[in-house]
Formats: C-alpha cells, sequence, structure tokens
C-alpha cells in the first residue's frame, strides 16, 4: 500500500490534526506576510517553483523545463535547492553543467554560497513553503489527479488550497491523465479559492519520454522502442503510479512492478535480482543511484515536461525574470552613444 493509499484510507482518522496543521500554516504565511517573522530578498531577480503536496508533482521536470529555456538566453543561473539524497541535484548537474546549484535546508545561507559565482537569475527548487526567502514568481504545480487533500498528518498536502492566493502561475500537471472536464473543475475550484485576485492563465503539461538509457553500457534508444517491451518496473519516488502510466503509454508491457519509498537507496542485493530479467526499466532519480552496480537488464527512462497549453505564459515569465540581466548586458553599448543615438567621439 502507497503512502496515497493509506491516507485515503484511513487519513479520516486524524483529520482534526490535519486541520490543526492547516491553520498553523495560515498563521505562518501571514505573518511572513505582515512582516512580523524577518524575511531576505535575494540580489537577483528569483523565481520559486513548488507545489501543495509533498513530492511527486512533475516539480524537478518543469525546473528543468525553466532552465533549458534560460540556457538558451545564455542567462547565468543558480539553483537552490534543500537536496534530498542528492538524486535530483545528481541529475541536475549531468543535464545542467553550467547552472550553479547550492543544496542544503538553509536557504538564505546558501544565498552566500551563490555570492561567490553570482548568477544572473535565482530559481527555487521545492520553495513555495520557504518564506524566508522572498521571490518575484511563486509557480506552483497541482497534480490533476489529485490537486488537493488533507494537511499533515492526515495526508500528504503541506497546505491547502488557500495557500494559492500567493501564487503567481499555477502548472497543472499530469492533464493528459484527466479529461477535459476534470481538468475544468480543477481550474475553477482554483478560481475560488483566489477570489478577488487576479485571473491567473491557465497553464497544462505534463512528462513524456525523451529516451531511454541503459544503466550498465550507457546506450540510449528512442522512446518508439518501448512499444510492446515486456517489462519490470521499479521505482523509489514520491508518486510511482504516474511512472507507471507514463510507461504504460508509450507502450510497455508491464510484467510487474517494485514500489519503494520516495528517495530510496537501492543497494547491490536488491540490483543482483534483476539480472535475469529481461528488462527492468527505473526512473532517472533512481538510476543515478543504481547505475554503480546495475546489471545489463536495467535502464532509465528519462524524461522531459511538455506544455499543452500555455507555454507562452510561462515563456513570459520566464523572459520578464531575465529582464534585468538582459537590460545590464546592453547598458553599456548604450553609454556609447548620446540620447539621439550618434555615437560619441572617443
Amino acid at each position: 500500500m502507497t503512502k496515497a493509499q493509506f491516507f485515503m484510507r484511513f487519513g479520516f482518522l486524524v483529520a482534526p490534526l490535519g486541520w490543526l496543521f492547516d491553520g498553523l500554516t495560515r498563521l505562518r504565511a501571514w505573518t511572513y506576510r505582515k512582516g512580523w517573522l524577518p524575511s531576505v530578498r535575494p540580489p537577483w531577480p528569483t523565481m520559486s517553483i513548488g507545489n501543495l503536496a509533498a513530492g511527486g508533482t512533475g516539480k524537478t521536470p518543469l525546473l528543468f523545463s525553466a532552465l533549458t529555456w534560460l540556457e538558451k538566453q545564455d542567462a547565468d543561473i543558480g539553483v537552490l535547492s534543500r537536496g534530498y539524497g542528492d538524486d535530483e541535484g545528481r541529475i541536475l548537474a549531468e543535464r545542467f553543467p553550467k547552472v550553479t546549484l547550492v543544496e542544503g535546508a538553509d536557504r538564505v545561507a546558501g544565498l552566500e554560497k551563490l555570492r561567490l559565482h553570482p548568477p544572473e537569475v535565482l530559481l527555487l527548487d521545492d520553495g513555495f513553503q520557504h518564506l524566508r526567502l522572498r521571490r518575484d514568481f511563486d509557480v506552483v504545480l497541482l497534480d490533476a489527479t489529485q490537486p488537493f487533500g488533507r494537511c499533515f498528518p492526515a495526508g500528504l498536502f503541506r497546505e491547502s488550497p488557500a495557500a494559492l492566493r500567493r501564487a503567481d502561475l499555477v502548472v497543472l500537471s499530469r492533464a493528459e491523465l484527466v479529461d477535459a472536464g476534470a481538468r475544468e473543475r480543477v481550474w475553477s475550484w482554483v478560481t475560488d479559492v483566489r477570489q478577488g485576485l487576479v485571473d491567473l492563465p491557465r497553464l497544462e503539461g505534463g512528462l513524456h519520454v525523451r529516451d531511454w538509457r541503459n544503466l550498465h553500457s550507457g546506450e540510449v534508444r528512442p522512446p518508439l522502442e518501448l512499444r510492446d517491451l515486456p517489462a519490470v518496473l521499479a521505482a523509489g519516488v514520491g508518486n510511482p503510479h504516474s511512472f507507471q502510466a507514463l510507461c504504460e503509454r508509450a507502450g510497455v508491457k508491464v510484467k510487474a512492478v517494485e514500489w519503494r519509498k520516495d528517495h530510496h537507496s537501492w543497494t547491490t542485493a536488491e540490483a543482483s535480482d534483476w539480472e535475469n530479467q529481461e528488462c527492468v526499466l527505473v526512473t532517472e532519480k533512481d538510476g543515478v543511484k543504481l547505475r554503480p552496480f546495475a546489471p545489463p537488464s536495467v535502464w532509465e527512462v528519462r524524461v522531459d515536461w511538455v506544455f499543452s497549453k500555455g507555454i507562452e505564459h510561462w515563456e513570459s515569465a520566464l523572459m520578464d525574470l531575465h529582464l534585468p540581466a538582459r537590460a545590464a548586458r546592453i547598458e553599456p553599448l548604450w553609454q556609447a552613444h548620446d540620447p539621439d543615438g550618434r555615437a560619441v567621439n572617443r
């Protein structure tokens, strides 16, 4: 039984504690908004990418989508991340070696480390609840299959839907797994909880297979070769069922599944059990930990974020984030000209 299934079945038993937790989180956010608790503004334009739930919404692929766009603009990027078991950090370092990544629970202290190599823009990974750091944009992901639910300890949510009043953008993830009516209901809920605030644009998207790579040999194959492939799925992530849905949409014939808790540390003994399997597919988060000792049968499925709606609003937010840096680059060029556009005599 997964955590989500456990809380759906038994969470009502401690529902009052969830209400108390929600009340405390609202009080905390209110005290920060009033300035009664100290917060720090980073010296660079800052975007937070986070969620209401405790993981499993597609946050890391969306972060990578932002990094990809900003790198195309030749931006110098810094990322502050809590750093869980270093799996996401290792993936980020592999995909984006030019990005400055600082990991640690105290992200205010992380700012000081970033000053050694100052970026032009700063991204906060999983930073929606980290109110000690101010930000220019708050992006919140909602899982279309389970957008809201009970707060800790009665459920898997850190905050109630009311927290969306702090959001500048809401992105509906796993949108491809529900029908149009379900997506419309989520957006109606978002509008209701943000009553009196400016309506947000609708951004929707999800994960698509980029390729799959053998952990033993490094061989890379295209997603089309997953079709009709019999395979065992193994994952230690927050929402393993989404990984199964992703593989099944790619055409994989799932023989069996092995689910572990989020950020599970795989062992050589567990990997050796797969030596006689024809094919075992794991997530990229699991792959970085299995790579040193995985048998030839193990492949990691690498994914990218793809917007199905609202990509123009996403790119506009990133453009606004990078605007000060672009302006700073142009300013020295303007200094070489007079106000009428004539070259200054030297």
